[in-house]
């Protein structure tokens, strides 16, 4: 529920400005450095077992390695935005399949469940994972609900929060960092493939039900937080039963829903609104 609230805040955020993709180039990114750092501590500590503590810094480390890649080539090599998402989602991805290949054949490998980190499960989750999960998330929430004024202003106008001394690229920095918190914080839950639809997914649905950023930074963390919690509970009903894929799909009957009911932009108040059109042009007598 927390991952689901944190994730619903962050991404209006992300999706005001535009940078949607960035949740799937950080969530894909994140497999290797999960990988690695999987391997390491397997090296230093053979009879430990795996740490969820480790994993998710090494994901964190490479999620951050993986937008400073993009902003690079972005930057350097003058390359459109959705082509240079697709040249680091793909090559980070591309060596954690690799590297993935690598922890399954190594003695432990077999036990790390580094699937769960895919495609996510709940049900692996246990409880000092819970509590550092918690302590992302609440930290996520608290730091976006102290940011939210700069945020907002920086994007619909990032001119003038420049020309009044807000530091626009620190603010958008630190945008950035909670996303990726958030990505690392979903990885076992969510999974790494999925993260993104709980980033995007809520605030779509709620910019059906208002234009206003309050109430919409409001209806989708509710989304968030109900369909991160229906994958919940479902996947610590039924064995092997992805959490990513249930939260996905309870986020997007939100997403069916709020575009056919939607009070602001649904579909239905949009069709009613043309037919009374319609009806008052029928009925007007001509001049």
């Amino acid at each position: 529920m927390l991952l689901g609230i944190a994730a619903g805040i962050t991404g209006t955020f992300l999706m005001l400005r535009r940078r949607s993709l960035a949740g799937d180039v950080i969530g894909h990114a994140a497999l290797p450095g999960v990988a690695i750092s999987f391997l390491i501590y397997a090296a230093i500590a053979p009879d430990a077992g795996k740490s969820l503590p480790v994993m998710l810094l090494g994901g964190g480390i490479a999620s951050a390695l993986g937008m400073l890649a993009a902003l690079w080539l972005r930057n350097v090599g003058r390359l459109p935005e959705d082509a240079v998402m697709a040249i680091v989602l793909s090559t980070f991805f591309g060596m954690g399949v690799v590297l993935l290949s690598v922890v399954q054949a190594s003695p432990t490998g077999a036990q790390a469940g580094l699937r769960d980190f895919i495609f996510g499960q709940a049900a692996a989750i246990r409880i000092s994972d819970v509590t550092l999960l918690a302590t992302i998330t609440i930290g996520t929430i608290v730091i976006s609900n102290l940011l939210m004024k700069e945020w907002a202003l920086m994007c619909f106008d990032e001119g003038l929060a420049g020309v009044l001394g807000y530091p626009v690229r620190t603010l958008d920095f630190l945008l950035m960092a909670l996303v990726v918190a958030v990505c690392v914080a979903g990885m076992q839950a969510v999974g790494l493939l999925l993260i993104v639809a709980l980033l995007i997914i809520p605030p779509t649905s709620a910019r059906f039900w208002s234009d206003s950023i309050g109430p919409n930074i409001f209806l989708s963390a509710i989304f968030g937080a109900v369909s991160a919690t229906t994958g919940g509970i479902a996947s610590a009903l039924v064995p092997k039963l992805s959490t990513g894929a249930i939260i996905v799909v309870a986020a997007a009957f939100f997403l069916v829903f709020s575009m056919f009911l939607g009070s602001k932009h649904g579909l239905l108040l949009r069709w009613r609104a043309r037919r009374v059109m319609r009806h008052d042009a029928q009925n007007t007598p001509a001049a």
